[in-house]
């Protein structure tokens, strides 16, 4: 199966010049393609593949909106080796880490996180991508991309509407559930500073995705210095997707 991650490097060939327009809140890819390629078609109906959880946890569901079921899989429980296989089972069947995902200024970074699900509830499959540089001392370093991509995305990390994260010095991050409603939200375990960590949530939001901080469901870690429980405090999907049945794919 290949595998493909991003360089961050250009390749010589016809480039179209892409922008960004803030628009309500959100950025709106318009305008072309660069190497990297564009997002997928604005959807005009559902997708084709209904999301799921296979029983080892993976994630099942069309988030390129090609029509084909994709894997979503992260093995670490907090970002950090998030993948995608794209069309399992067809002759395109391809597995993108993380980093492959992040886009050109994320893929450049020390470290990059992902985590996948339907923040919204619109349907359609959604991306956090975190990614920067690793912390080098008392000083918090945020990341320099923390950023909700609306669904469908590409098999690049490309969506037409994205939503800035004011996220802290954030370098693991998992779907949770803290409310315990219909939305999947998200934990994120930040370096405050001094050598502590505390456990953080946005919750997820129907207009914007994800809502900004939430400091009712900040927590201190209960150790000192980069410990990260695995998995994640409130981590994990199953509140959101059904199972695939009793045939995992």
């Amino acid at each position: 199966m290949p595998v493909r991650e991003s360089s961050g490097t250009s390749r010589p060939g016809r480039l179209t010049r892409a922008v960004l327009l803030p628009v309500g809140g959100l950025l709106i890819l318009a305008g072309g393609e660069d190497c990297l390629g564009g997002p997928p078609p604005r959807p005009t109906g559902p997708p084709a593949v209904t999301a799921c959880l296979t029983r080892s946890g993976d994630l099942i569901a069309d988030v390129n909106a090609d029509g084909l079921p994709d894997r979503i899989t992260d093995p670490s429980h907090r970002g950090t080796r998030s993948a995608i296989t794209f069309g399992i089972g067809s002759p395109r069947e391809t597995t993108v880490g993380a980093r492959g995902l992040a886009d050109r200024t994320a893929g450049r970074q020390e470290y990059v996180s992902a985590a996948v699900a339907d923040f919204d509830r619109d349907g359609w499959t959604d991306l956090v991508v975190v990614a920067g540089q690793e912390q080098g001392g008392d000083d918090p370093v945020r990341p320099r991309v923390a950023e909700l991509r609306l669904g469908p995305f590409s098999n690049t990390g490309r969506s037409r509407r994205t939503v800035p994260l004011d996220l802290g010095a954030t370098k693991d991050i998992a779907v949770a559930d803290y409310d315990h409603d219909r939305y999947p939200d998200l934990t994120a375990y930040t370096y405050s500073g001094d050598g502590t960590y505390e456990i953080q949530a946005r919750l997820g939001d129907p207009r914007r995705g994800l809502s900004p901080d939430t400091r009712a469901y900040t927590t201190d870690a209960p150790a000192t210095g980069y410990d990260p429980p695995s998995p994640l405090p409130h981590a994990g999907q199953a509140p959101f997707y059904p199972p695939c049945g009793t045939r995992e794919r």
